[in-house]
């Protein structure tokens, strides 16, 4: 199961995704991403609910991360991303993911 929950203003709304994010569910993860960035100057994804994530949903994270006009931040990051992430070898994504998360100093 997956859901999308969003909050704010469309210019910079928070972005909940919610269940699994897998690649059953890639296509509907990207299609609410990419709905949301033509109006958006600042994108908040809160990750906090998710149960786990592939290598569908680090793909999509690292292509978010590359658009340049967008400001990307995180405000928690589940274990099984950081877990998913590394045994990838993506340590250049969990820095990057780490340093955007609104509770890092």
């Amino acid at each position: 199961m997956f859901s999308c929950t969003v909050q704010g203003p469309p210019e910079h709304p928070v972005i909940k995704l919610s269940g699994s994010l897998t690649l059953e569910h890639s296509r509907e993860i990207h299609a609410e991403l990419l709905a949301r960035l033509p109006k958006a100057d600042v994108i908040t994804l809160d990750l906090g609910d998710s149960e786990k994530s592939d290598l569908s949903f680090v793909q999509i994270l690292c292509s978010l991360l590359k658009e340049q006009d967008k400001a990307i931040s995180f405000t928690s990051l589940p274990p099984h991303l950081l877990e998913n992430a590394a045994s990838l070898g993506a340590d250049s994504l969990i820095k990057e993911i780490s340093n955007r998360t609104e509770d890092n100093p």
